[in-house]
């Protein structure tokens, strides 16, 4: 055994010389001892045991691999073949092993400085070698342990989360996932285009050219050229005009609302990039923004239509109407604001680009937009009703009633919800003050008055 022992020492120091000196004779080295104790242990000149002990100590071989090795462990008979995932991850280990040794070896020969080329090659092929002998041509894919859910909330993430890291039902297929619905995503990849310029686009598009440059923006584009040219807005046309053209052929931005390649904060993007600034500075996480209400909802741009704003409609109300049509049928009751008759507009008391208000409101309070108006009912007053310097809503309704003056509800119930009923003691629902008459009938100056003897608002 001592002779052993030795044989195997000196195998030991002459495979690290022959690694010290050069990596080419480094492979001629291994090889030629592998295939002398292979041999040897085929043809029963070398006990199997024996050549297995010295690959092992070795290194040329990890103590689970594949090849060789697994050859002579069916010679030897002296352990079980491992499983194929175990194999692998020890080939990987003996891979890791092995550069290691090879680092530490060439620092030790005193090669500290940076490897020439033709090393650094060398050494690369004698890995390259080495990992197709264990078995390694291919790398194990290692599955993640959680499986990182995509919700857009913390219970659809919670739900992904379970339905990934649940174990399949034994004795049959994996059930399939619960679909979810799917996002917009890009039709394909990002097209490389170039500019073209307009009067490529005019050639097919020539209609929309002609509207276009009737509009406002087309107007200032005579006077200023490039400035609103199409694919300033509609990106680059050379792929669009290479593939013949079409609803978003060769990567053309449509804004159209039935487009699904582009979400609306993408359209909305480029419209913002010139428009971010005035009233739309507070477009950003207002009502209309975050519920994905896009620019060509209300805007319309090839085409002039209405006199201001490049609205869609002809009459601004009807815009807001397509959403609002609730404040549709209120603007029909008998009592209104004159929106019907053309004298205001929504956009007169509200922002629809976002306000730092309530309602999106153009002022701080409900009160200062009426006030704009209704600027009598301003004061200060001497003696001033508490509900109007409140809010004017806790009397009336600004979008409409069917009571007079826009009333919430008709007189006198409106002034009983706050007063109670009559002034004696023996009044009631059927009382003289109450029936057939209306508080203002006494009760004039509601909104307040200066009068000295006007402590109940008479005067």
């Amino acid at each position: 055994m001592s002779g052993l022992g030795g044989f195997s020492g000196c195998l030991d120091r002459a495979a690290q010389y022959a690694r010290v000196c050069h990596a080419q004779p480094l492979a001629k080295s291994l090889s030629f001892l592998k295939s002398v104790l292979v041999g040897g242990a085929v043809l029963g000149l070398i006990q199997p045991a024996f050549a297995v002990g010295v690959i092992s100590e070795q290194g040329i071989f990890p103590t689970s691999g594949q090849g060789v090795y697994a050859a002579l462990l069916d010679l030897d008979g002296a352990a079980p073949r491992p499983a194929p995932a175990q194999r692998d991850d020890d080939a990987f280990s003996a891979l890791a092993g092995f550069a290691q040794t090879v680092s530490l070896e060439s620092k030790t020969s005193g090669q500290k400085a940076a490897t020439s080329r033709q090393n650094d090659d060398a050494i690369f092929s004698e890995l390259t070698e080495f990992a197709q002998r264990v078995g390694a041509k291919r790398p194990v894919a290692h599955e993640p342990r959680l499986k990182l859910a995509e919700a857009d909330n913390a219970v659809d993430a919670l739900k992904d989360f379970l339905r990934g890291n649940a174990t399949p039902p034994q004795g049959g297929a994996p059930a399939a996932p619960a679909t979810t619905p799917a996002k917009a995503a890009p039709a394909g990849p990002a097209v490389e285009a170039h500019f073209v310029g307009e009067k490529v686009c005019a050639t097919c598009h020539a209609g929309h050219a002609e509207s276009f440059s009737k509009t406002l923006m087309g107007r200032i584009g005579k006077t200023q050229p490039g400035k609103f040219a199409c694919e300033n807005c509609h990106g680059a046309g050379s792929e669009h005009v290479k593939l013949g053209g079409g609803r978003g052929v060769g990567g053309i931005i449509s804004f159209r609302s039935n487009d699904q390649s582009r979400s609306v904060q993408d359209n909305n993007a480029i419209c913002l990039g010139c428009h971010e600034k005035g009233d739309r500075t507070y477009w950003s996480g207002s009502t209309h923004e975050v519920r994905n209400v896009a620019c060509t909802d209300c805007h319309t741009i090839m085409r002039s239509v209405s006199a201001k704003f490049q609205l869609k409609t002809v009459f601004e109300p009807e815009t807001c109407f397509q959403c609002h049509k609730d404040r549709r049928a209120q603007m029909a009751r008998s009592s209104h604001m004159p929106l019907r008759e053309g004298k205001m507009v929504c956009t007169d008391c509200h922002q629809p680009h976002g306000t730092a208000n309530e309602a999106l409101l153009r002022t701080a309070t409900i009160n200062d937009t009426c006030y704009k108006c209704h600027a009598e009912k301003r004061g200060p007053f001497l003696f001033e009703h508490t509900p109007v310097r409140e809010n004017c809503l806790n009397c009336h309704d600004p979008h409409g009633s069917i009571n007079e003056f826009m009333l919430k509800v008709s007189r006198p119930r409106l002034c009983t919800e706050c007063h109670g009923f009559g002034h004696s003691p023996n009044s009631g629902p059927n009382s003289y003050q109450i029936m057939g008459r209306a508080c203002n009938n006494c009760h004039t100056q509601v909104h307040g008055t200066n009068s000295p003897s006007g402590a109940l608002l008479h005067r």
